[in-house]
């Protein structure tokens, strides 16, 4: 209160003794320079683009740009037009003599920095795969946003969209994939029978997605005709197995035009590269046992994303154990494919504790794998503490 007190009385002694002050301009942050202004606001379809990826070079200084083989495909995302540019995410990693990226993780200023709409970028980088060729260090790939309104965006674009959504897609990009005249929606006709691809006979997809659209007409009898791929990934065996699948469906009575349905395969699994061993990274002071007697367990949590392309991981991680159970000190000694699954390890064990009882421990070594199940396995994609 003394002080409060003593910051008014100095603030009306300086109005009695000094001439006015200026009227008080508020702070109007002017957009940048590649800044697209919508007025008003306006909903966009936004997705992540990768620039040239450049490595170290070993001969001397500088970089040499990376020939991709497939490029990563973050989700879309829809988002809403603003007065700057998107913050760009910048990924450092290795690649690996396959071409595999590894050791994934993101520069930023904090590790608290939150990107908006980035949960898939690092597992799209993942799953991506850059020429053969000898292990390669150093490696930086910049990812910026594309956004651009609903009405002017590519329909391949919102198709892409439609099938892999982040929020269910509005009204708006349904207007836009539908293609004009269209009689077979509003109401859509009944299905008699939907045929579906033999998805298990398709080429393997480590850790990545694929669509296809296909768009057809019926006749009178509700039988497809005018069987066309409208838009996909341009996978050429799961465009074809689409056209037939859809030929096979059957529908009630009654000519339309105009329709379209889309199928899509998901990743099959992305096995993560072979951990070491406990004993090659514990310290040689280590007091903690090999086998913990866990008084409250690691709650074994899959990353989403990951979880969603199937792509497996692991994490080494380090702590201590108080006397009375508590786990701290909590450090990722080694992660792969991404720093995500060393983020995601040590988050588990700072909520796990040992018994209580004893002096404590120094220098715990886990590894906690992260893996999938093929189909038909009795349990789910989980995480494993051994």
């Amino acid at each position: 209160m003394v002080i409060l007190l003593a910051a008014a009385i100095t603030a009306a002694i300086v109005q009695q003794t000094s001439p006015p002050p200026p009227p008080v301009v508020m702070y109007k942050r002017e957009p940048g320079p590649h800044a697209v202004t919508l007025e008003p606001p306006q909903q966009q379809l936004g997705r992540w683009v990768m620039r040239p990826v450049f490595c170290e070079r070993s001969d001397g200084p500088g970089g040499t740009v990376q020939a991709i083989v497939r490029e990563p495909d973050a989700r879309r995302f829809l988002t809403w037009s603003r007065s700057e540019p998107r913050r760009p995410l910048t990924l450092e990693f290795r690649i690996d003599a396959s071409g595999r990226p590894l050791s994934i993780r993101r520069r930023m200023a904090s590790e608290f920095e939150y990107v908006p709409d980035a949960e898939d970028v690092a597992p799209a980088l993942a799953a991506s795969r850059f020429a053969t060729g000898g292990e390669r260090s150093g490696c930086t790939a910049t990812f910026v946003v594309d956004a651009v309104s609903i009405a002017g965006a590519p329909i391949a674009e919102l198709m892409a969209y439609a099938v892999f959504p982040t929020t269910p897609p509005p009204k708006t990009v349904w207007q836009r994939i539908t293609p004009a005249g269209s009689t077979c929606t509003n109401p859509s006709p009944d299905v008699l029978l939907r045929g579906f691809p033999a998805f298990g006979t398709l080429p393997e997809q480590p850790g990545y997605a694929t669509w296809s659209m296909t768009g057809y007409d019926l006749d009178r009898g509700g039988k497809p005709r005018n069987l066309r791929t409208l838009a996909g990934t341009g996978t050429a065996a799961l465009d074809r197995t689409a056209r037939e699948a859809v030929a096979k469906s059957r529908f009630v009575p009654g000519v339309r035009v105009g329709c379209f349905y889309p199928y899509h395969k998901n990743g099959t699994i992305l096995p993560a590269p072979v951990p070491p061993q406990e004993d090659a990274v514990r310290s040689a002071g280590s007091t903690c046992p090999r086998e913990h007697g866990w008084d409250r367990p690691p709650v074994l949590t899959y990353p989403a994303a990951y979880r969603r392309r199937s792509i497996e991981g692991w994490a080494m991680v380090t702590y201590d154990v108080a006397p009375w159970g508590q786990t701290g000190n909590v450090r990722v000694l080694q992660s792969e494919p991404t720093s995500e699954f060393g983020d995601a390890a040590a988050a588990m064990i700072r909520s796990a504790s040992f018994r209580k009882g004893g002096t404590g421990y120094t220098g715990c070594v886990d590894r906690v794998r992260y893996v999938m199940r093929k189909p038909g396995a009795p349990v789910v994609p989980e995480a494993v503490v051994d």
